[in-house]
């Protein structure tokens, strides 16, 4: 066979009947750019809607978990309100009705959140503001969550006003997120920090707690939605929170990081954001 050329073979008969096989070399053109182009772009395509469909399936499987728990728990303490006649245990299961419908109730606006983000039907209400006055509201809003695991919060936000052009409430949404994520992971009694940091042209928080720690093979996907650092923790996370504030931060023209020295040895968020 010759290179651009394939030989067949042709079988005649001859005038006495027998066969006779002629070879003849016919022409094989390679496929063109163009088509070779486009089987490439098919097979991409084609990968990309497996990957889609599978992440898909894996969402609705985790979050068809995260709602499980939840429900049960609120179904058994429902049973326990019908069944018990001591006011004790019906006040605890009112409690605990209370704690799990006020989770998925954060879970679905969470949802809901980068559903919009992703669509981008979101649009920020920019505006001169103080993020030290912002970091101290989001505080505020996570307090009783900090009063109950009895965590020694420290702001280290300076006297400064450190101004930057963003969405008052987006940015308090971001800043709540990452102070209830380092609830969330440090155990009872830990010890959670926001520290500001700046220059002439970029605001930077850091959000630091002593608590569960992040994985070095974490670190990466901790943004993604439904990720978690670790499982070891006494309350709820859905692992969407994360996602939100990378999105958010984002739509601010800034970014957001995480680093942990590892399990069992803290994490640090660290937000950057420009100044306006």
């Amino acid at each position: 066979m010759l290179m651009g050329h394939r030989a067949i073979f042709i079988m005649r008969k001859t005038s006495g009947g027998r066969a006779r096989a002629t070879s003849a070399r016919v022409a094989v053109h390679p496929p063109s750019t163009q088509l070779r182009r486009t089987l490439a772009e098919t097979q991409q395509q084609l990968a990309r809607a497996e990957s889609a469909t599978r992440l898909v399936d894996e969402f609705l499987a985790t979050l068809a978990h995260e709602l499980r728990q939840p429900l049960a728990a609120a179904l058994a303490a429902i049973e326990i309100q019908k069944q018990s006649p001591r006011p004790e245990r019906k006040e605890r299961a009112r409690h605990v009705i209370e704690q799990q419908v006020r989770y998925i109730a954060r879970l679905v606006g969470d949802l809901s959140e980068v559903s919009r983000i992703s669509r981008g039907a979101i649009e920020l209400r920019r505006e001169r503001v103080d993020v030290r006055e912002l970091v101290r509201e989001a505080v505020l809003m996570i307090e009783p969550l900090f009063d109950e695991r009895r965590h020694q919060v420290v702001c280290e936000l300076g006297r400064d006003p450190a101004w930057v052009s963003g969405d008052g409430v987006r940015l308090k949404q971001v800043f709540s997120n990452l102070l209830r994520n380092a609830a969330t992971y440090t155990a009872p009694g830990g010890r959670i920090g926001v520290a500001l940091e700046g220059d002439a042209g970029r605001v930077r928080l850091r959000f630091r707690d002593n608590g569960a720690g992040i994985p070095a093979d974490a670190l990466e996907r901790i943004f993604e939605i439904f990720q978690r650092a670790t499982s070891r923790t006494e309350g709820h996370s859905a692992g969407i929170g994360l996602a939100v504030v990378r999105r958010l931060v984002e739509l601010h023209g800034g970014t957001v990081t995480a680093a942990s020295d590892g399990l069992g040895r803290g994490s640090e968020f660290t937000v950057v954001l420009p100044r306006g």
